[in-house]
C-alpha cells in the first residue's frame, strides 16, 4: 500500500437483509484517500453516502453484510472481528454523526468523556501521564476551539449544551484522539449558517494541525466545494464521478453531476432554479443498465441495457457511456 494512501477501498459491496430479500445498497465502490486529503462525498438523499461512512467505521446494523476490502493504513478493517475493531476505532477511524449527540454518552459529563478520549490515545501510543496533565490537554483543546468558559463546559452534560457547542465537543474529541481518518457525516446540517461556517473552519484546522484525512459527507455540493480537495459523486450506491473539486464542479462530466451543479442557486433572483427530473430509485427496483438512465437527458439505448464501468478520463474517474 502506498504510504501516502490512508484509506483504500476495493470492490466494496454492502447488502442489507430485509423481510423481502437481500438488497445491495453499495455496489463496486473503489476509493483512495491520501494522507491529509479532504474528500467530499456528495449526492442526493439515499445515494449511499452515509452507508459508505458506516461501512468504513464498521458500524453497520446487524442485518448488513460486507464484501470487499476497507484498508486503513495497511489494516483491512473489513476482515476484522468486532472484538478486534476496538483497537482501531477512535485513533484510526473516528466518525462524527449528523446528530453530534450520537457520539456522546448522555449520562456522563463532557469532561470525563474527553478525558477518556485522551487516555485512550496515550494508552495506544504506550505513553503515561497524570490525570491532571491530561485534563490540561482537554482544556487547551477547548480553548483552541473557542468554547466559552471551558471549565464550566467540562462540568456539563451533553444535553445542557447548544448544537454548535456539542459539535465542537465532538471535534475536540477528534483533536484529542488524532485519528488517521475522520469521517464527518452531514456534520453541519443541523446548525445555523454562522455556526456552520465556524465548524467548517474547525475541520480545516483539524486537517492542517494534525494532517488528518477527512471524508466529508454532505448533500450540499456548494459546502463540499468550500471544504474539499476532491469530490466523489454518488448515486444509487455507486460512484459516478471522482476528481479534483475545481474540475468536477466547474466542468462536470457525468450528467448526474451536471444536474447537481446546475441546481445550485446562483444568487440571481430572476434566474429559475433547475432540478433533476424524477426521484432517486428505490434499491428494491433499480433500473436495468445505468442506474441514472431513467432521469438522464443524454440517455442512449445501451444505457438502458448495460451498466457502464468506472473508467479514467482526463485524470478523472467516471461511470458513463458518454465516455466509453
Amino acid at each position: 500500500m502506498n504510504n501516502m494512501v490512508v484509506l483504500q477501498i476495493r470492490n466494496l459491496n454492502v447488502y442489507y437483509n430485509t423481510l423481502i430479500s437481500w438488497v445491495k445498497v453499495l455496489s463496486d465502490v473503489n476509493l483512495d484517500v491520501e494522507k491529509g486529503e479532504i474528500v467530499g462525498v456528495v449526492g442526493e438523499s439515499g445515494s449511499g453516502k452515509s452507508t459508505l461512512g458506516h461501512a468504513i467505521s464498521r458500524i453497520l446494523p446487524p442485518n448488513a453484510r460486507i464484501q470487499g476490502d476497507i484498508i486503513v493504513d495497511g489494516v483491512n478493517l473489513a476482515k476484522l472481528k468486532d472484538s478486534e475493531l476496538q483497537k482501531y476505532r477512535g485513533t484510526w477511524v473516528f466518525m462524527i454523526f449528523q446528530n453530534p449527540l450520537n457520539s456522546l454518552n448522555p449520562v456522563k459529563k463532557v469532561g470525563s468523556q474527553l478525558l477518556e478520549a485522551v487516555k485512550i490515545r496515550y494508552q495506544r501510543e504506550g505513553k503515561k501521564a497524570e490525570e491532571e496533565s491530561l485534563m490540561r490537554d482537554v482544556i487547551e483543546v477547548l480553548k483552541d476551539l473557542r468554547l466559552p468558559d471551558p471549565y464550566s463546559i467540562i462540568d456539563r452534560y451533553p444535553h445542557q449544551l447548544s448544537g454548535g457547542q456539542v459539535q465542537r465537543i465532538v471535534i475536540s474529541m477528534a483533536l484529542l484522539l488524532k485519528p488517521k481518518l475522520l469521517i464527518a457525516d452531514e456534520p453541519t446540517s443541523a446548525l445555523d449558517v454562522t455556526i456552520q461556517a465556524q465548524v467548517v473552519n474547525l475541520f480545516k484546522q483539524l486537517n492542517k494541525e494534525i494532517n488528518t484525512s477527512i471524508l466529508f459527507i454532505t448533500h450540499d455540493i456548494s459546502l463540499a466545494y468550500v471544504v474539499s480537495d476532491r469530490i466523489v459523486v454518488m448515486y444509487a450506491g455507486r460512484i459516478m464521478e471522482d476528481g479534483k473539486v475545481e474540475e468536477v464542479l466547474k466542468s462536470p462530466m457525468h450528467p448526474y453531476t451536471q444536474g447537481l451543479v446546475a441546481s445550485i442557486p446562483s444568487g440571481d433572483k430572476n434566474q429559475k432554479l433547475t432540478a433533476i427530473p424524477g426521484n432517486p430509485p428505490s434499491f428494491f427496483a433499480l433500473p436495468t443498465g445505468c442506474k441514472f438512465s431513467n432521469r438522464c437527458s443524454k440517455v442512449f439505448d445501451i444505457c438502458r441495457k448495460k451498466e457502464p464501468s468506472i473508467i479514467e478520463k482526463n485524470g478523472r474517474k467516471i461511470r458513463c457511456w458518454l465516455y466509453e
